[in-house]
């Protein structure tokens, strides 16, 4: 069975990536990949899979910029060393903050990478997207406005 990693944020993008793994149906082995402090999230799952925490690279608004480089390196390592054990076939992730460490190490191991950008971007693209463009495997976007502006994203439609 083919396994799919999914990135999981907070807010509407959980909320689209579950609409996504909902049509994706149970044919495939789900590997959830959360925040560290998210309790809300496993709940949600409706697909079992195994779920695995790292750290989210800002926490609170008034962080500090070194916490949040210490949190993205923290998840960086987790994700490679996780990904290197458990080695997904893709992951996906509707663009929550935390998906950016977790692609690039996905993309260390070779590892294919599908990035949907929120449904709430509709005229330009969000802090996450804008540092993953052109370093996916595949870079969605869920309105032809969007799709139009940026000639290699991919116009998929809407998730919601």
């Amino acid at each position: 069975m083919k396994k799919v990693a999914v990135v999981l944020g907070r807010g509407g993008h959980t909320a689209q990536t579950f609409a996504l793994v909902d049509s994706l149906g149970d044919k495939f082995e789900y590997i959830y990949i959360i925040g560290l402090l998210d309790r809300l999230t496993p709940k949600k799952i409706r697909l079992k899979g195994r779920v695995l925490r790292v750290f989210t690279p800002r926490l609170l608004p008034q962080d500090s910029r070194l916490m949040s480089v210490i949190r993205t390196g923290l998840t960086l390592f987790l994700s490679f060393i996780y990904l290197s054990i458990l080695r997904p076939n893709v992951i996906i992730s509707c663009g929550t903050g935390m998906t950016v460490p977790v692609f690039y190490s996905a993309r260390t191991l070779g590892i294919p990478t599908v990035f949907i950008e929120s449904i709430s971007r509709v005229e330009t693209l969000s802090k996450t997207g804008r540092i993953l463009l052109g370093r996916v495997s595949l870079f969605m976007v869920q309105w032809k406005k969007i799709a139009k502006k940026i000639p290699s994203a991919v116009y998929g439609g809407q998730l919601l």
